[in-house]
């Protein structure tokens, strides 16, 4: 652990706004609903960093996406970029990827409120926007500028920080065009000393046409490089194929409701008494 760092970023905000949501994309968003027959999954992956901390990146779980072309979404937390933004602007320009908004300092958006409520999401956008435009700035010196058309001027989605939400947040994220990504599949890979096997056996249990799928690649996802190659040839042995969780919104109709939740509704209410806040 370190000091608590609770210094805001250089850009505090987005230069712009995103588009307004329509009504089917407000509220919690847990899976998406598509045609019969067409097996879409979401692969995403949450990189967490608090204020006292510095966590990591796991980059055997990027390269074997990489390796095996499998594009995935990641949510990253605003501090997190800041603390690795060369690894931040390689995920951004790598067009398989995407990345989605996880709170500044990962704060539990159900206890915080008014204005410490917004650093968190804002404050992001903006980390996020910085890091672009340096990328953009590298990638014009190099006369690689057009590539950056491709790549989204701020996020457009969020996941709630420890999978909790008030109603006051959840409107708050809708509201500035943020989509609220949630899951309907729970790997596990928090939990230490749960073997890789068992991993791989309890995602493909659970995975099915329209899931999101919830990991960690930030040194904390335990047994999640070891089981992927398991998972991956799993879900291709019964003909899913990977997109990104902007496009399984795109490809169909997704399911929501009002609350944020780990598997069913108030078993997350546990998070409020053990963080608090949760930022640190």
């Amino acid at each position: 652990l370190n000091p608590a760092d609770h210094s805001p970023p250089v850009q505090r905000e987005p230069d712009s706004e995103l588009p307004l949501l329509g009504s089917g994309l407000r509220q919690s968003i847990r899976r998406v609903r598509v045609a019969p027959g067409d097996k879409p999954v979401a692969l995403t992956f949450d990189l967490c960093e608090q204020a006292d901390d510095i966590t990591g990146y796991d980059r055997a779980i990027i390269n074997m996406l990489r390796g095996q072309q499998v594009p995935a979404t990641f949510f990253a937390g605003g501090k997190w970029m800041r603390n690795h933004e060369e690894k931040t602007q390689q995920l951004m320009a790598d067009p398989r990827f995407e990345i989605g908004n996880h709170g500044w300092t990962h704060g539990n958006l159900r206890v915080l409120s008014g204005e410490r409520m917004l650093q968190q999401i804002v404050w992001t956008q903006g980390e996020y926007q910085r890091i672009r435009n340096r990328l953009a700035h590298r990638a014009e010196q190099r006369g690689l500028g057009a590539l950056m058309d491709g790549i989204p001027r701020q996020p457009a989605s969020l996941r709630f920080p420890y999978g909790t939400c008030s109603a006051e947040s959840l409107r708050a994220v809708n509201d500035r065009g943020l989509t609220a990504i949630q899951w309907d599949v729970v790997s596990g890979d928090a939990a230490r000393g749960q073997s890789a096997s068992a991993l791989a056996r309890e995602v493909l249990r659970q995975v099915r046409p329209g899931s999101i799928v919830v990991f960690h690649a930030n040194g904390r996802g335990h047994g999640t490089a070891a089981a992927l190659p398991e998972i991956l040839k799993g879900l291709r042995e019964q003909d899913y194929r990977f997109v990104t969780v902007s496009q399984l919104l795109r490809e169909g109709r997704p399911e929501t409701v009002p609350e944020c939740y780990e598997r069913r509704p108030g078993d997350n209410r546990k998070y409020d008494a053990l963080f608090g806040e949760g930022t640190e």
